[in-house]
C-alpha cells in the first residue's frame, strides 16, 4: 500500500516535471510574438476558466501550457480514481450484502463466509487506496489552480506589457510573402 502511494507521487511528479520541460523544449517563447493587446484583466479572467489560458493568452505560453496540462492530467487522474472508486463501491455494497445474508440465514459453511469477508476485507483497502487517490489528484488540481491565479494576478506581465518590453529589443515581425502564399517573419539581430 505505501509503494502505491510512493509510485503514485513519483509518477505525478515526473507528469508535471515533463510537461513543463516538454513544453520548454519543443517551443521558444522568444520566437512567438503577440499581435493583438490582451487587457491583465482579460488574462485573469481566462485563468479563472481554467489553468494556463490567461498566461498563454498574455504571451507566456511555455508557463501557461505546462499549467494547463498539469491541471487536465490531474482532473484525468482524478474522474478516474473517481469513476473506479464508485464501480468498487458498488460491488463491494452488493458482497457486503450477501456476507449479511449468510449471517442471517445461518445455513452457509465458514468457509465460504470466509473468503466472502476476506474479499470484502481486501475490497475495503482498495476503495481506501482509490478514495486516497482521489483526494490527492483532487488536491494537486486545486494546487495547480491556486498558483494559476496567483501567477495570472501578481507575476504575469500582459502581452503590451512584453511588447514594450520587446520593442526595446530588436525583434522585428513583418508580414510577408513566402512562397506566394501569406506569412510572417520574425527576425532578430543581435
Amino acid at each position: 500500500m505505501r509503494m502505491g502511494k510512493v509510485v503514485f507521487t513519483a509518477g505525478i511528479s515526473l507528469l508535471l516535471f515533463f510537461s513543463s520541460a516538454g513544453v520548454m523544449v519543443a517551443q521558444n517563447e522568444e520566437s512567438f510574438v503577440r499581435e493583438t493587446n490582451i487587457s491583465k484583466r482579460d488574462a485573469v479572467l481566462l485563468s479563472v476558466l481554467f489553468p494556463g489560458l490567461g498566461q498563454m493568452t498574455a504571451g507566456h505560453k511555455v508557463k501557461g501550457v505546462a499549467m494547463f496540462f498539469s491541471g487536465a492530467a490531474s482532473l484525468a487522474v482524478y474522474m478516474n480514481a473517481h469513476e473506479n472508486y464508485t464501480t468498487k463501491l458498488s460491488t463491494y455494497d452488493r458482497d457486503k450484502e450477501i456476507l449479511d445474508g449468510m449471517a442471517l440465514s445461518g445455513r452457509t459453511s465458514y468457509t465460504e463466509a470466509s473468503k466472502l469477508y476476506n474479499n470484502i476485507k481486501k475490497q475495503s483497502n482498495k476503495l481506501d487506496d482509490l478514495n486516497r487517490t482521489r483526494n490527492i489528484a483532487l488536491y494537486i488540481a486545486a494546487g495547480v489552480y491556486a498558483y494559476n491565479l496567483f501567477d495570472a494576478i501578481f507575476l504575469t506581465s500582459t502581452s503590451t506589457e512584453s511588447k514594450k518590453a520587446e520593442s526595446r529589443g530588436t525583434v522585428v515581425v513583418q508580414s510577408a510573402l513566402v512562397d506566394r502564399k501569406p506569412g510572417i517573419v520574425i527576425s532578430k539581430s543581435f
